[in-house]
């Protein structure tokens, strides 16, 4: 399937105003809004007004929700998020519902669907749109069912499929404006992005960090081997003093070049920095080229900063039984919650484009997790 519907517009642009959290905030609001002015409108024709007004906080509970599961060091939305927020939203619906059971309001301006529609929407920007498709068919059933118990009684005006059909109308609305919304950012962005992928190939494949390391480590025993050739061929003999120099001199180079081969691009990081890998599998050299690039600029950001104690600072990378790599990095900061954010933020964001399900949690040491997808 195409990594269009696989991927959330926050995982990609997570730097746009509509995946920051408010916006979810201000849907729940808007619905809330639109349900006070129809509850006054048609006062007199609901069943019970006061359960409408009741109905009107799940709405804004589901916003808030939404909000608190959009925060940028939360992982990836998961299902766990939509389901709670679908059934405070749900909860709302049935509340409103007995309120309108046995009124005379007009199954067109039952407020409660749109209501609905409008959180579907708000999570949009931080859910793939595969799964916002998949969330969007029970909900659409859902209020169907409601919708037809709750209007039954209007059968004479309407006839029971036209029920069905404008119950569902705005969550069915909703639901396609949300999976169009998300599946052409994402794929707008990831296009984008890929303009210049041919560049860092290029780049990636002409020039790689190992290849670096082989070379210094061949440039420094070739230091040593040039006088003692020199040497042997001034004295025109060799002794067997010079048979041992060069036999030192093999097992010198042979234990350098195997060294430099046997390290991926993350331990020469840390061996030029100082910090603790445990990566005895490799696996840091599974990342592309973007994925290398954040997490260099996330590691030197942290590592030069004064605030920081590099001897803390500790990266495990782990196998998954699906073929992704699990990825988490500990570090000591010593600066409060607001300066860390300004600290991070910027390479934190770069990251979370490229890798899967990114989070942190906060504290004395800073723990952040993310996963790298398989190849």
């Amino acid at each position: 399937m195409s990594s269009a519907w696989t991927r959330s517009p926050q995982d990609v642009d997570p730097l746009s105003w509509f995946t920051g959290p408010r916006m979810p905030i201000a849907f729940s609001i808007a619905a809330v809004v639109q349900g006070v002015a129809i509850t006054i409108i048609y006062w007199d024709s609901w069943s019970s007004a006061l359960l409408q007004f009741l109905a009107m906080p799940f709405f804004l509970g589901a916003g808030w929700l939404t909000a608190s599961s959009a925060q940028p060091n939360r992982p990836r939305f998961r299902l766990r998020d939509a389901a709670g927020i679908f059934a405070l939203a749900c909860a709302g619906l049935v509340v409103s519902a007995i309120g309108t059971y046995g009124g005379m309001v007009p199954v067109a301006q039952w407020w409660p669907g749109i209501a609905l529609a409008a959180t579907l929407v708000s999570i949009a920007p931080y859910c793939t749109p595969r799964k916002l498709l998949i969330y969007s068919l029970p909900l659409i059933a859902f209020t169907g069912l409601v919708g037809w118990i709750v209007f039954s009684l209007q059968t004479a005006f309407w006839p029971p499929a036209a029920i069905i059909v404008i119950s569902i109308g705005p969550v069915t609305v909703g639901a396609a404006g949300g999976v169009v919304f998300s599946h052409t950012v994402v794929s707008r962005t990831m296009a984008l992005l890929d303009t210049s992928a041919g560049v860092e190939e290029f780049y990636a494949s002409a020039e790689t960090p190992n290849a670096e390391q082989q070379r210094a480590s061949i440039a420094r025993v070739s230091a040593r081997v040039a006088p003692f050739l020199e040497e042997v061929a001034t004295a025109g003999s060799i002794t067997p003093e010079n048979r041992a120099l060069a036999a030192q001199i093999a097992r010198r180079l042979r234990t350098e070049l195997v060294s430099a081969t046997s390290r991926s691009w993350l331990d020469i990081v840390a061996h030029e920095t100082g910090m603790i890998v445990s990566d005895p599998g490799r696996l840091a050299d599974s990342m592309n080229e973007s994925q290398r690039t954040a997490l260099r600029a996330l590691l030197v950001a942290a590592m030069e900063s004064t605030m920081v104690d590099k001897r803390t600072l500790l990266i495990e990378l782990r196998a998954q039984p699906d073929g992704s790599t699990a990825v988490a990095l500990s570090i000591d900061i010593d600066l409060p919650e607001g300066r860390r954010l300004v600290l991070l933020a910027p390479y934190y964001l770069t990251l979370k484009t490229t890798v899967d399900d990114l989070s942190w949690d906060d504290g004395r040491s800073l723990l952040m997790r993310f996963r790298i997808p398989p190849a």
